[in-house]
This record gives C-alpha cells, sequence and structure tokens, in this order.
C-alpha cells in the first residue's frame, strides 16, 4: 500500500471516527427505554412524506444534470441521470466526498460521456448550490437574526477567552505562513500536484461554466434548481408535525433549520452523521425546543435530538433504497448496452 493509498485511509477512519465520537456524545445521556417509548410516538407518515420530498429532489437534481450534460453536446437517459445521482447519496453514507466521482463514474460507464465533462458540470452544480445555499442563509438572517445570534452564543459558550484568543493567534499565524510560502516558493508550488489538481479543477470549472452559457433550456435547468431547495426545505418541515413538541414551528423555523442542516451535511462526515445531528440539536434548542447538553448533565429525553435523528434516519434509509436502485439500473443499462455492441 503506498503512501497516498494510507493517507485516504487515514482519512476515512478519522472521518468515521469523528461521526461516531460525536453520537456516542450525545447519547451517552440518554435513556434507551425512553428514547425507543419517545420514537414510537413519532408520526411515521410525515416522515414517509419527507423521504419522498428527499426522494424528489434527487430525481431533480438528474433531471438537472441532464441539462448540462447536453449543454456539452452529449446525451443521457433520464433513468441513468437519475440513478447516477441516487448512487451519489448512497456512497456519501460510507465514504464522504466520494460521491461525486462515483456518480460521474457510473454514467460515463453507462452512457460513454467523457469523464472529465462530467466533472466540469458537477462542479458547476456545487458552486450553484452554494449559491443557494448563501442565499438562504442570508434570508434567514433577516427573518430569524435572534435566532441566529443567539445560537452563535451557545457554540461560543463552550469555548473560553483565551481559548479564542488562541485559535485567532493561529489564523493569522497560518495566514502569514501561506503569504510567505507563496512569495519564496511560487516556482515550487506550481510544479506541484497539488497546484496541478488545483489547475484542473478550475479549468473543469470553467468548461462546466461554459455549459451553462451554451444551456438551450435554461429555464428548465432554474426550475429543477428551485425545486431542489424547495423539497429540501418541505423534508424538514414537514417532519415538525412528526412530534407533538415540533408540530408549533413556523415556515421560517423550517427555513433556519435547513440552513443549519445544510451546514451539518457539508461537514466531511458519512452522509452527515454526528454533524447534522448536533449542529440542528443546538438550532432547535435557540428556537425552544428541547435543550443543548454536551458532556454530563444530558436529559434523558431531548426532543431536540431526537428531531435531527428521525430525519437523519428517514433519509438514510431513503438513500439506501434509491441507491440500490440506482445500481441495480446502471448494472442493467451497462449489461444491455455489452450486449448490443
Amino acid at each position: 500500500m503506498n503512501t497516498k493509498s494510507i493517507l485516504t485511509l487515514l482519512k476515512y477512519i478519522i472521518s468515521i471516527s469523528v461521526a461516531f465520537g460525536i453520537l456516542y456524545f450525545l447519547f451517552k445521556n440518554q435513556d434507551p427505554i425512553k428514547l425507543i417509548e419517545e420514537i414510537k410516538k413519532v408520526d411515521v407518515k410525515w416522515v414517509i412524506l419527507s423521504m419522498i420530498f428527499g426522494g424528489c429532489a434527487i430525481i431533480n437534481r438528474g433531471l438537472r444534470w441532464i441539462v448540462l450534460i447536453e449543454a456539452l453536446g452529449y446525451k443521457s437517459s433520464k433513468l441513468n441521470a437519475v440513478s447516477s445521482v441516487a448512487i451519489l447519496y448512497f456512497t456519501n453514507l460510507f465514504l464522504p466526498r466520494v460521491g461525486e466521482i462515483t456518480r460521474c463514474t457510473s454514467l460515463n460507464q453507462a452512457e460513454k460521456i467523457p469523464l472529465d465533462k462530467l466533472l466540469g458540470t458537477v462542479l458547476v452544480e456545487r458552486v450553484i448550490d452554494f449559491i443557494f445555499l448563501f442565499g438562504l442563509m442570508f434570508l434567514t438572517i433577516i427573518l430569524k437574526f435572534d435566532d441566529l445570534f443567539n445560537f452563535f452564543l451557545a457554540i461560543q459558550s463552550q469555548q473560553n477567552e483565551s481559548t479564542n484568543e488562541k485559535n485567532i493567534f493561529l489564523i493569522i499565524a497560518i495566514i502569514s505562513i501561506s503569504i510567505i510560502t507563496l512569495l519564496f516558493f511560487k516556482k515550487w508550488i506550481k510544479k506541484s500536484t497539488f497546484y496541478q489538481k488545483t489547475s484542473t479543477f478550475i479549468n473543469g470549472l470553467k468548461e462546466g461554466f461554459r455549459s451553462v452559457k451554451k444551456m438551450n433550456k435554461k429555464s428548465t435547468f432554474w426550475m429543477h434548481t428551485c425545486s431542489i431547495w424547495i423539497m429540501y426545505f418541505l423534508m424538514t418541515y414537514i417532519c415538525f408535525f412528526s412530534m407533538e413538541q415540533t408540530s408549533h414551528l413556523t415556515y421560517s423555523d423550517g427555513l433556519f433549520l435547513l440552513v443549519l442542516g445544510g451546514i451539518g451535511m457539508v461537514i466531511p462526515t458519512p452522509g452527515g452523521i454526528g454533524s447534522y445531528h448536533a449542529i440542528v440539536m443546538i438550532g432547535l434548542s435557540v428556537i425552544g425546543v428541547g435543550t443543548i447538553f454536551f458532556g454530563e448533565g444530558g436529559s434523558s429525553s431531548n426532543p431536540a435530538l431526537l428531531f435531527p435523528t428521525i430525519i437523519h434516519a428517514g433519509q438514510t434509509l431513503m438513500a439506501i433504497i434509491m441507491g440500490l436502485i440506482g445500481l441495480l439500473v446502471l448494472f442493467l443499462s451497462k449489461k444491455r448496452n455489452n450486449v448490443i455492441s
């Protein structure tokens, strides 16, 4: 096993360890019997509806992807594109940040579309989705400024002033070292593997944005993009009705938790395990549902922790079901293409 493989393996081990470490930290004070009793009270029909909305988001992603692919002059069946996106979510449950590569290689094998072209379109999708997320963040700041302020206070309360001063010093030191490195080792950096990969990334991004300019179905692309985020919102909001403790929450509360959950999913843990639970738990506590507990003194039944657990479990089950279906679809498609050729 070479050094790169060892580092990759270590990265996944650390990611998984962090995820389950957070879960242990959150659940270690929970009474298993009371937790099961609270889960039994959950109205499952709303969770199932949330799973359906999550599935619709995957379908919209697949259909949106086709618009970008066609702008580059290639063709893909809708079923294969949606199946590839489903495999993306399935893969990310086990190997964070690998899903996008699996998604592209899956469609490449099924449709023979060049891999670099597919990666370029994915980069564009990521940029656009981040823009939408930041837009929703801005809207959340307007609607829920007090709650956001309390959210950051809740996180900051876990750190003391001296720790903050050390963090600021560390950030300044890192920036200074980076600038010095760029000035004195510029030529060496240009020859490095990292620089070349970054250059390839930027070129792929440019290629992807060119595909946006060439799109003949711009309205379809933006319709699917808006639909994706509407589905994400409904995934969260509809689950409010599954629990008595959250049934009174509003649309703005749903937006608030959507943004926080989006941040939790960006953190590189498998499928957002742990990070999603923790950040949504803090968010719910600042809007008056449940409590924040870290370490000792946890509640035996905390709705702020139960809610993200229910949503995450439902979406994980949905991702597994659609991922397995996607694998089957692409396997049959690849087999059919081999027979024809």
